[in-house]
């Protein structure tokens, strides 16, 4: 029987509750009876009393606090409510977390939680995937689970390992199913590395030595990728590969080129904004690890995301853009 990835990421919670009593969670309306925006924490606060602190609306205040308990010691959970809030913690992480690391020489244990991604109807400041605003700061690494991963047990690792985390979660995902690994999936078959913070790949049963296009993308562009994955293959035979990271502040370029291979064509998706992100960065890595291919990406566009589905689809990373992108690429 397959976990849904909230479920996943419930448990994840609750382990490291059980497991470690330096472990708390704190955010806006995340006890009972409302368990969390999207009910990720729902019924925890009643199995762990005391160990869920309802916060006031206030992100850098509840990050700041999350700040000093991590400093004295103990391993605070953040959840904010929406990505798009992470603007407010910003102060916190860049000016104080970041620098208290090396300052106190001090080992903290701090994740912040955040739901990114749009295809909901919330509109402009609800909507967006802005984790590239914490990309390129010292001692905060983001961590970006997708349906090819265990949400649950990186946000375990992510609280063990020691520094700030911010984990970057995706609205649509908390419904989804979780892909087992080392099984088929129709006609995918997903398998994981076995290192901390692992790549997952998906690819195309039988399908050859070398696919048609090595595709790379994380957490909420996952999704997409999967779907057009399929179509492109049922529909035109096109045989595509998916490398999708965990970690996402640095990348391993070799790993991520044993695993292109030969293959001639990469292409990167991101759900955030293509212009001066994380697609232009991996590719720039893969040229400087002496990439010969052709390297195409793709993300949402450079615009302020309306609440209807048409304009959402208009501005929005989706699965047809996706098609569309390979087919330009393959040039039929």
């Amino acid at each position: 029987m397959r976990s849904l990835y909230i479920d996943s990421l419930r448990k994840g919670i609750a382990d490291s509750l059980a497991n470690d009593d330096r472990v708390y969670l704190l955010g806006e309306d995340i006890t009972e009876p409302y368990g969390g925006s999207f009910k990720v924490t729902k019924s925890l606060s009643t199995k762990f009393p005391g160990r869920l602190l309802a916060t006031p609306m206030s992100e850098q205040g509840i990050t700041g606090f999350a700040v000093g308990m991590a400093l004295g010691g103990l391993k605070p959970i953040v959840e904010i409510m929406f990505g798009d809030f992470l603007t407010l913690t910003l102060d916190q992480l860049l000016n104080h977390a970041s620098k208290f690391v090396g300052l106190y020489n001090a080992k903290m244990h701090l994740v912040v939680r955040t739901p990114m991604g749009g295809h909901r109807g919330y509109g402009a400041t609800h909507s967006q995937s802005i984790e590239r605003l914490v990309f390129g700061i010292p001692n905060i690494d983001v961590v970006a689970p997708s349906i090819l991963h265990s949400p649950g047990h990186l946000l375990n690792e992510s609280i063990e390992k020691g520094g700030i985390v911010v984990f970057i979660e995706n609205k649509l995902d908390y419904a989804r199913n979780l892909l087992p690994s080392d099984e088929s999936e129709n006609i995918l078959s997903i398998r994981k590395q076995q290192d901390s913070f692992p790549l997952a790949i998906s690819e195309i049963i039988d399908s050859g030595e070398s696919p048609d296009v090595v595709m790379i993308a994380y957490g909420g562009a996952v999704p997409f990728v999967l779907e057009a994955q399929k179509e492109l293959f049922m529909e035109d035979e096109i045989a595509i590969k998916l490398i999708s990271p965990s970690r996402i502040d640095t990348i391993d370029t070799q790993e991520i080129l044993k695993e292109i291979g030969s293959s001639s064509i990469v292409y990167i998706a991101e759900e955030g904004i293509s212009d001066f992100g994380w697609a232009e960065h991996v590719a720039t890595l893969l040229r400087e690890s002496g990439y010969k291919g052709i390297i195409g990406r793709i993300g949402s566009k450079n615009e302020v995301i309306g609440a209807s589905e048409e304009e959402e689809n208009r501005v929005l990373l989706t699965s047809d853009k996706i098609k569309e992108g390979i087919h330009e690429l393959l040039g039929c």
